[in-house]
């Protein structure tokens, strides 16, 4: 026979699992916005290279 799943067992649980996870992300918070900010900076250069490599490249097919 299936047991009952207990709701206030698991929203219990959920919320002792959410709690010091969302501690750690707001006191991490300041070096995760640096990591995505630097991330971020890296992408864009990497995008302006590949679009300038390819304006050389139909400027000397001309």
């Amino acid at each position: 026979m299936r047991q009952h799943i207990d709701l206030d067992y698991v929203s219990k649980a959920f919320v002792g699992f959410t709690t010091p996870l969302l501690g750690v992300i707001t006191s991490l918070q300041e070096q995760i916005e640096w990591h995505l900010r630097v991330a971020s900076l890296c992408v864009g250069l990497a995008v302006g290279l590949m679009s300038l490599l390819s304006m050389f490249k139909k400027l000397r097919r001309k």
